[in-house]
């Protein structure tokens, strides 16, 4: 499905500069350029407006069906804050989105003077996409100096407004106003959603106007949104609107658009069968997958995970194709294809064993709205195969590499799923599996040996965690796998090294990772005269990453849910004797959870610690309360250990 990455919208850099030489600065520039200054100290340029004004007309869409089309005028008066900074406005172009005409300006001596530079064009999408007829047009000039400012007008239109879909407020720069207004037709029905409205302080207003209804919000003092590792989605928490047709009129004639759920599957159905597969093509390469099963489960395994091992995913996006499957055909001789072909692919195979194999469409964990919520394109990102099979409903993603038949993707967890079922559909929802299913356990049994600690580790990689294993171990070179791995049985730590390792099966999805060796670790242990200080507690320095820095402003997304579990066991000498051990722990962030505590068994010291990831979003207003959290577990992770020899 379409994928528009927000580095790319937010305007991170380009290839190419604009110049202008007709430029200067002038006493409002410089005092808007000072108002950005203490808005965003980071920005190199901003907006004093962004005003965008919609209209809506008709015309034919695909087939010659009748659509409803979309004119967007736009006005973008922009500012330098510091000097040799390339000020500009990204619009994005596909199939359904033409620029009919534009002008730039940029003001020199007393007024803003035409200077219809040439666009640069950049990449808006994600670097998995191997082929997208969606780009962007920067459309802007290399300020010299602090303070100059240029003006950029724009009449855009939208061939078919199924497409127009999300209107978000912020942008990648500083702004001081935007405006977004409807002008909305007595013959049309529009729907506009208004989401996380709640924080922000968004004006909006009705007016009547003859045979229209205008909407307009409008929105101040906007701060620049910038990509930041492990951000939640854009759409769960900045202010936005969401846009559907409902019906029209053409010569006196009603339409629905997509007024209820069906006129979406109608749409979507519509779109599913104009792949021309051709099941022949791959019927000889299903019964020799197939032949000689003993079971439906061991049949359908083959065929998933045949997919998930032959099949590259590569995402294919062009006009119609982001959302029209490829014909099986075309995947399976390719050995490539994006989540439609590899569904559309699985699907088919699976109908040819003899499996009521479905098409089905969904959203992931980046969309907070689903189908029986809203109506529109933007609610669903993604495309799998729903299985139904002796009562039971399976959820096949042919693109999540190494998942096991029943273990679906956090990604897709608690997710609507829309299911193609002919002239009907289904609505099914993928399960959200007990935590206890993801779980990394973590078993340590070890010995003090003079001034160094000995012994076995083992770590056990279960459900989502089982994936998330085999994800980073295949993203990696080769020759770095064999250090990643011994890595996690070293604990983590440097002063750690590790022999004998064992590894389960990484070729066997249906079971746990698990890895084993044997360590010892040196500078671990303190003695004074016959006093021994050392520490068991291995802090997971994974979750360290999640510590924000002092100038984040996205929340933060762990994207997973799970239980981190140790179990470290330090045999003593016989005759020692413990005299220190660090009281029980226990601490809490939202739904996340961390116990810790020590005791002694005889001549052993027993460390348990059971860290539960319930929620993994950390939004700004809570970071202060989350590095407390991870700082009194770091302090707890300090204290020694203190044996008496």
């Amino acid at each position: 499905m379409r994928k528009i990455t927000l580095a790319a919208l937010l305007f991170i850099g380009i290839s190419q500069t604009l110049s202008a030489q007709l430029q200067t600065s002038d006493g409002e520039g410089n005092t808007q350029a000072a108002y950005f200054k203490k808005l965003n100290k980071k920005a190199k340029y901003g907006a004093t407006l962004i005003n965008k004004e919609l209209s809506f007309g008709t015309g034919k869409g695909i087939n010659g069906f009748p659509v409803v089309t979309a004119q967007e005028d736009g006005q973008v008066e922009m500012v330098a804050i510091e000097n040799r900074s390339t000020v500009g406005y990204v619009l994005p172009y596909n199939q359904f989105v033409k620029l009919r005409d534009y002008d730039f300006y940029v003001y020199y001596k007393t007024g803003f003077k035409s200077q219809k530079y040439p666009p640069t064009k950049i990449s808006l999408t994600d670097e998995s996409i191997f082929m997208d007829d969606n780009y962007g047009m920067l459309y802007g000039f290399e300020a010299a100096e602090s303070g100059q400012r240029c003006r950029f007008k724009y009449d855009y239109l939208y061939t078919d407004a199924k497409y127009l879909t999300r209107f978000f407020f912020h942008e990648g720069f500083p702004v001081r106003e935007t405006s977004i207004s409807f002008k909305v037709p007595s013959w049309l029905e529009l729907e506009i959603k208004e989401m996380n409205f709640v924080t922000y302080k968004i004006r909006k207003e009705i007016k009547k106007d003859k045979n229209f209804t205008i909407y307009t919000y409008t929105a101040e003092n906007l701060p620049a949104i910038h990509q930041e590792p492990a951000s939640l989605a854009r759409p769960f928490y900045l202010p936005h609107l969401v846009i559907t047709i409902k019906t029209f009129v053409v010569d006196q004639e009603k339409y629905n658009g997509f007024k209820s759920l069906d006129d979406l599957y109608a749409w979507y159905n519509y779109l599913y069968r104009k792949a021309d597969n051709h099941p022949d093509v791959i019927k000889d390469q299903v019964n020799t997958l197939i032949q000689n099963k003993k079971s439906d489960e061991e049949t359908i395994k083959a065929l998933y995970y045949w997919v998930q091992d032959n099949i590259r995913y590569v995402a294919f996006e062009e006009g119609y194709s982001g959302f029209v499957p490829q014909t099986i055909q075309e995947v399976y001789q390719n050995k490539y294809g994006d989540c439609k072909g590899m569904a559309n692919l699985l699907t088919e195979m699976l109908k040819i064993a003899g499996f009521d194999a479905h098409f089905a469409w969904i959203g992931t964990r980046e969309i907070p709205y689903d189908c029986t919520q809203i109506q529109s394109m933007c609610v669903d990102n993604h495309a799998i195969c729903v299985l139904y099979l002796k009562g039971k409903t399976y959820f096949l993603d042919g693109t999540e590499k190494y998942a096991a038949l029943g273990r679906d993707a956090y990604r897709i967890q608690g997710k609507k799923v829309l299911v193609q079922n002919g002239e009907t559909y289904k609505v099914e929802q993928v399960p959200v599996p007990n935590l206890e299913e993801n779980k990394i356990l973590t078993q340590a049994q070890l010995r003090l040996n003079g001034d160094k600690i000995m012994g076995h580790v083992s770590v056990t990689f279960k459900g989502a965690s089982n994936n998330f294993f085999h994800y980073v171990y295949n993203s990696i070179p080769a020759n770095k796998r064999k250090e990643f791995t011994n890595r996690i049985i070293e604990l983590n730590s440097n002063n750690t090294e590790v022999s004998n390792v064992k590894t389960s099966d990484f070729t066997n999805r249906d079971i746990p990772i698990t890895l084993e060796g044997d360590v010892e670790i040196s500078n671990q242990v303190t003695l004074v005269d016959s006093l021994c200080y050392t520490n068991i507690d291995f802090f997971p320095t994974s979750i360290t990453s999640f510590i924000p820095d002092a100038d984040r402003e996205n929340p933060i997304d762990i994207d997973n849910v799970l239980i981190v579990e140790d179990a470290v066991t330090l045999e003593i000498p016989a005759k020692a004797k413990v005299k220190f051990m660090p009281p029980p722990f226990q601490n809490g962030f939202n739904k996340i959870t961390m116990d810790a505590s020590y005791k002694a068994e005889g001549n052993k010291i027993i460390l348990n610690k059971k860290m539960q990831l319930n929620s993994p979003v950390i939004y700004a207003t809570e970071f202060s309360d989350w590095k407390t959290f991870l700082n009194k577990i770091r302090e707890f992770n300090r204290k020694n250990l203190t044996i008496q020899l």
